[in-house]
């Protein structure tokens, strides 16, 4: 176990690699924290046409959860948003409240950026309001008078909502939300493991310790075997550390439960076997630092950027998620959500066999080849 030993030792004595495995990714998820726990504050512009006791209302309640501005049809809304000076705008065309008295299905025209859901939140509430108003009118048939004594019922009424999640022991959709991002900064720290485990089979093949093993009773068998089990080692310590610490300092946990935190941990460790894997697999098939160092770059971001690891998915085209699906990153990130959502180890089996299943390719690649001696 002396190759074991001098692999864990190496990784502990350099300050830079405790640095990149375990500083970073809490330094980054603090900085996450920092960011998400800011509110947002939309500035909305609107143009009121119609000028009626409707759409004051309507404008009051909505400053009641905006930064409106004020604004006339000779202002350039579209201008405005476009610079950034606005958010979005909204214009009350006018005839906009007696169209609604007669039953018509009227809409507040909305400008924002196309191809953007910034402006997302404030379409969803002036949709809803807009709706629940379209609702009152039929119902008082064109009455004036009973129109506003509805619309002042609904805004002065009380709804107490208890949501009770499907799943057992779930948290909060931001909870999720959070502590997933939280696994793609990990994910990073976890990947350098990947640089890690590259940089100290290579260094041994161009030094010729490698060489030298063939004729010393350690196989080159045990000793991938060796370097392998160390990393992963180095990996589930990590994945504790960073576990334990991040959820001692931040408000949202991976998991309700024990057992729940235990399957995220599980999660991660099946990630970590597979950036072991990758390591031991450049280090196979490269002859110099520089090509390990490319091959590892050229591996490391789009993993991290496709996989969702830096920002959501989501927010990508769609043929760049559908390269991202065949990232392991993307299987991590996915697993890990199930399981942190309370859907259990079980939802997540899918994603999990499939990072086995590309670890245990890699390194069945990793042993069968030999292209071994590289040393000039």
């Amino acid at each position: 176990m002396t190759i074991f030993l001098n692999c864990i030792r190496s990784v502990f004595q350099k300050g830079w690699s405790l640095l990149f495995i375990f500083i970073i990714p809490i330094l980054l998820i603090v900085f996450l924290i920092v960011v998400t726990s800011q509110e947002v504050q939309y500035k909305v512009g609107i143009i009121d046409e119609d000028n009626t006791l409707f759409t004051q209302d309507f404008i009051e309640q909505l400053k009641g959860q905006y930064e409106i501005i004020n604004l006339t049809s000779n202002d350039d809304v579209k201008g405005m948003v476009i610079n950034s000076e606005l958010d979005g705008g909204l214009l009350f065309q006018q005839g906009f409240t007696e169209s609604l008295l007669n039953g018509e299905d009227v809409s507040v025209l909305i400008c924002d950026l196309a191809g953007t859901d910034i402006f997302g939140p404030v379409k969803v509430y002036v949709s809803s309001y807009v709706s629940s108003a379209k609702q009152i009118a039929r119902a008082s048939g064109g009455d004036e008078k009973i129109f506003y004594q509805g619309m002042d019922y609904y805004k002065n009424s009380t709804f107490n909502v208890t949501y009770e999640s499907a799943f057992k022991y779930a948290g909060s959709g931001r909870d999720v939300s959070n502590a997933v991002k939280s696994l793609g900064f990990i994910a990073s720290g976890m990947i350098f493991l990947m640089t890690f485990s590259t940089r100290i089979i290579l260094q041994d093949k161009l030094s010729g310790v490698y060489d030298r093993i063939a004729v010393t009773p350690v196989s080159r068998f045990s000793y991938l075997l060796q370097n392998m089990l160390a990393c992963f080692v180095i990996a589930a310590i990590q994945s504790v550390l960073l576990l334990s610490i991040i959820s001692s300092i931040v408000d949202f946990p991976f998991g309700q439960t024990s057992e729940q935190k235990q399957e995220v941990l599980l999660v991660c460790l099946a990630f970590s076997l597979v950036c072991v894997a990758l390591g031991v697999a450049i280090s196979r098939f490269s002859n110099t630092r520089l090509m390990a160092g490319s091959l590892s770059t050229l591996i490391y971001f789009p993993m991290l950027m496709l996989g969702g690891c830096f920002w959501p998915g989501e927010i990508m085209p769609k043929f760049a998620q559908q390269i991202g699906d065949f990232f392991p990153t993307t299987w991590f990130l996915q697993a890990g959500r199930d399981v942190i959502a309370g859907k259990g180890i079980a939802a997540a089996s899918q994603q999990l066999i499939y990072m086995l299943s590309f670890a245990a390719l890699l390194i069945f690649v990793s042993f069968i080849v030999r292209n071994e001696k590289v040393r000039t």
